[in-house]
């Protein structure tokens, strides 16, 4: 019965998702049942207005309650036919109950858990699956007018992307990407009887054709490092050293100065970082920084006004790093520090990428052996390896 996953993708992709006793009628009598039975389909609000059936216009009047008697009769006015009788069965309205339908879908998918809530009334983790030795998780999306766009960052935040098997209302446009697969609500379910079934091997030869792990990949989706080597793949959460690691390995047998490090890092001119000309911050960039606070303190109230939680929470990730930023730029009393000099930036940048690479050890074995052969570090650090390596970052 696809059909009926297709019905509940269009209801859920719309603001109101209601289906009235007219648009009941039209669905065979055993989809019916399944959306009654399995009280996906609860009862709403009754109709407050019918398409008239008693001429071939198909217009829509609003329906007038009359007292007859002891008991209420609803009507509406037709131009040909004059006052049509509304049976009180026309007027009865259901609604998709979303907690219920993922519900369904979580024990389709065998979970012993109940669903995670990943975005407010938009994303669900309902399952966590295994495929050729790796954990996926299972994440329903509802695609609406209001969904917002990048939802796939509020997903990186949470899980890796690349583990992260997205089933969705609708297609997911192309420009979507970093997860392990995409599929349409009705590509990964179906229904048998009364059962919803998830088809494993559908969704498994998704993941295979679509999954862009491949070869050496040190690159971050979200917020994890994807880390895959020899073979084996891993996720480490994001941190300073990481991004260091990823310029050394996109630019092998490069000798890079630990001052341009931290400068792209920090996202400021590596002049300010080297202690040659004064302050970490000049007059210039303070300015612009506190310009670009204030653009996001504008930004951040006009997405708590339109409750766009996701948007909300970039928005204060945001002022926190650029407030965490002018306060290593700034000493006490509000004076702007001194720069650092060679040797500190050197001890700075060395730490993190070292953090990091005992991290990877920890994690992933053999990339951890491999960066600590073949990195080497102090006011320049360098990448070389005694064998071509082509790496994705």
């Amino acid at each position: 019965m696809p059909q009926i996953l297709k019905l509940l993708s269009q209801l859920l992709e719309s603001r109101r998702p209601i289906v009235t006793a007219d648009d009941l009628a039209t669905l065979p009598e055993d989809n019916r049942d399944v959306l009654l039975n399995q009280q996906i389909l609860v009862p709403s609000r009754p109709a407050t207005h019918v398409t008239c059936d008693a001429c071939h216009d198909d217009h829509v009047e609003e329906v007038t309650p009359i007292k007859v008697g002891k008991r209420v009769a609803f009507r509406i006015p037709c131009p040909e036919a004059g006052w049509v009788g509304v049976p009180e069965e026309r007027l009865r309205q259901w609604t998709v109950d979303v907690r219920r339908l993922v519900a369904l879908l979580s024990a389709a998918v065998g979970s012993s858990q109940p669903p995670d809530e990943l975005i407010r009334g938009f994303a669900w983790r309902v399952a966590t699956i295994e495929i050729a030795g790796e954990s996926y998780d299972v994440v329903f999306v509802r695609i609406n007018g209001t969904t917002q766009p990048p939802f796939q960052d509020e997903l990186g935040r949470k899980h890796p992307p690349a583990r992260t098997i997205v089933i969705s209302t609708r297609d997911l446009p192309d420009d979507t990407t970093g997860f392990a697969a995409s599929l349409p609500l009705p590509s990964a379910f179906t229904f048998t009887g009364d059962h919803l079934l998830f088809q494993l091997a559908r969704v498994r030869s998704v993941v295979s054709a679509q999954s862009n792990v491949a070869g050496n990949v040190f690159q971050l989706r979200g917020d994890f490092w994807q880390l895959s080597f020899d073979g084996t793949t891993k996720f480490l959460k994001d941190s300073v050293g990481m991004g260091y690691i990823a310029r050394l390995l996109a630019e092998p047998d490069r000798e890079i100065p630990a001052v341009a490090l931290l400068a792209a890092r920090a996202g400021i001119d590596p002049l300010v970082a080297t202690g040659s000309s004064g302050e970490i911050l000049d007059d210039e960039a303070r300015e612009n920084y506190g310009r670009r606070y204030h653009e996001l303190k504008e930004d951040l109230e006009d997405a708590k006004e339109d409750l766009d939680l996701g948007r909300v929470e970039k928005l204060e990730t945001e002022m926190e790093q650029l407030t965490d930023e002018l306060a290593k730029a700034t000493g006490l009393r509000g004076n702007p520090r001194q720069k650092f000099d060679a040797d500190r930036v050197r001890k700075s940048v060395s730490m993190a990428v070292s953090r990091d690479i005992d991290k990877i050890t920890d994690k992933h074995e053999a990339l951890g052996h491999h960066l600590t052969a073949t990195i080497s570090s102090g006011l320049t650090f360098r990448y070389a390896s005694d064998r071509k390596m082509d790496w994705l970052t």
